[in-house]
C-alpha cells in the first residue's frame, strides 16, 4: 500500500475548521480501541523489564528518575501526562524542543532516543484511554497554543486521540518550526480524513519495521 499523494480539497474549501470529515466507522473505533488495549498489554512485561533494567543503570549513566511526565494536549483540546522514559540529565519545567536540549542528553538517553525506546511508557496512556497506538503526536501545550493561532486547521487535527505513532510521523518525521508543522498537519488530517483498517495496518506495519531497523542500526556513538 502507497500514500505518497494525499487531498487538501478539505482544508482549502474551508481553512479554518476545528473538525473534517472522517471516514471511520463505529466498528472500526471499536477495534481501533480493541487493538490498542491489546498491543498495550503484551507490551507491559517488556516496559516493566526495561524500566527495571534502567532503574538498575541510571545512576550510572543517567542519573535521575527513571521516567518523567510532561503535560499534552489530547483529544478535544483536554489536557492529560504524558509518560516516557528519561532520555536527559536534570530538569527543566520549560516547554523546548528536544533539538534545544542536546546539552542534557548523555549516551544511555541518545540510546534510547535512537532506538524509540524512550517512547514505550506510553503504553501506559494509552492503557487510560488518553492516547492511541495510532494517531497525531500530542503536543506541549505551549505550542500547541502558538501553532493553533498561527496555523489555520490546526485544532482539528485534536478531533480523535494523540497516538504514539501516526502517517505524519512517518512521512514527516520530527520539526520543530511552524512550517514543517504546517505540513505535518496535513499529514494528520489525512490521517482521520481516511481512517480505516488498511490505512491504520499500513501504519502500525512501517512503525514495526522502522523501529526494528532503528535496533539493528543503532550508531556506535549511541551503543552503551
Amino acid at each position: 500500500m502507497t500514500i505518497e499523494k494525499f487531498s487538501t480539497d478539505f482544508l482549502d474549501a474551508s481553512p479554518v475548521v476545528d473538525r473534517i470529515p472522517s471516514s471511520a466507522t463505529l466498528r472500526f473505533k471499536i477495534v481501533k480501541r480493541l487493538v490498542d488495549l491489546s498491543f498495550s498489554l503484551l507490551l507491559l512485561p517488556v516496559f516493566i523489564l526495561i524500566a527495571c533494567i534502567l532503574f538498575v543503570l541510571n545512576p550510572y549513566l543517567n542519573r535521575g528518575r527513571v521516567m518523567y511526565s510532561q503535560k499534552r494536549v489530547g483529544q478535544d483540546g483536554e489536557t492529560f501526562r504524558i509518560y516516557k522514559f528519561r532520555t536527559m540529565e536534570g530538569k527543566n519545567e520549560e516547554s523546548r524542543f528536544a533539538t534545544e536540549e542536546q546539552a542534557r542528553i548523555r549516551r544511555l538517553g541518545r540510546f534510547m532516543r535512537a532506538t524509540r525506546i524512550d517512547e514505550l511508557p506510553q503504553i501506559l496512556n494509552v492503557l487510560m484511554g488518553q492516547m492511541s497506538m495510532v494517531g497525531p503526536r500530542p503536543e506541549q501545550v505551549k505550542f500547541f497554543k502558538q501553532y493553533t493561532a498561527a496555523i489555520p486547521g490546526y485544532a482539528a487535527r485534536q478531533q480523535v486521540r494523540p497516538g504514539i505513532t501516526g502517517l505524519a510521523q512517518l512521512k514527516y518525521g520530527y520539526t520543530s518550526d511552524e512550517v514543517g508543522t504546517a505540513r505535518k498537519l496535513k499529514w494528520d488530517l489525512e490521517y482521520i480524513r481516511r481512517s480505516g483498517f488498511r490505512l491504520e495496518f499500513y501504519i502500525i506495519a512501517k512503525t514495526v519495521v522502522f523501529v526494528f531497523q532503528r535496533l539493528c542500526n543503532v550508531d556506535t556513538k549511541t551503543k552503551l
